[in-house]
């Protein structure tokens, strides 16, 4: 017996829910087993702020590491920055363009890396250099996209944190296809839950 399981996750540049399946099969004893592997932790700390930080600890943590708060482009549940003097900033050994905080109640929930791109295949080549670099510190489970999403990986966690690695397409407020590939961090506890649908 096989059955699909659908998360909802909400991406990071601009605001679209996206689903995605892992599939689930009974063994010959009717046990079920999930394709999926899982780490021990996942990493929950950015520019010395802590998944669970206060919004202003946020802003005053990473304005010290360079950042600057995009405010016109900011609201209640999203924290967009730039970086100040550079176009592009390093993490995780990496060079990135667009960085967005995800708050639920005001506390620090989420995290997204991610750098736009013209063409979709330089959005591939991003995605296969994440997951190059992500699989060097995690087990990686790959994940089965949908209309939008080109791939998916996640690493999961024993611990209520998860990091994913995500290809995908999305208009501009101009209308123009965009493309992106993103590393996504989240404490599943205080938001951004993905939701589960059998």
């Amino acid at each position: 017996m096989i059955a699909l399981v659908a998360l909802t996750l909400v991406m990071p540049s601009c605001k679209n829910s996206v689903k995605f399946s892992a599939t689930v099969t009974a063994g010959d004893d009717d046990s079920t087993q999930v394709d999926t592997l899982w780490n021990d932790s996942i990493q929950h700390e950015f520019f010395e702020t802590p998944f669970g930080a206060s919004r202003q600890d946020v802003i005053d943590n990473f304005t010290k590491h360079g950042f600057v708060l995009l405010d016109d482009m900011s609201d209640d549940d999203m924290l967009i920055f730039g970086h100040k003097g550079a176009e592009t900033y390093p993490f995780g050994g990496m060079q990135w363009e667009n960085l967005t905080v995800y708050l639920t109640n005001g506390k620090f929930s989420g995290i997204s890396f991610y750098t736009p791109r013209e063409d979709k295949d330089s959005a591939m080549k991003d995605y296969d250099a994440i997951v190059k670099v992500l699989s060097q510190k995690y087990q990686l489970t790959e994940s089965q996209p949908d209309s939008t999403m080109y791939k998916v990986t996640r690493a999961y966690s024993h611990t209520p944190y998860i990091v994913g690695v995500g290809c995908y397409s999305y208009d501009s407020a101009d209308g123009k296809k965009c493309y992106t590939s993103s590393l996504d961090y989240n404490d599943l506890e205080l938001g951004n839950q993905p939701s589960a649908e059998l």
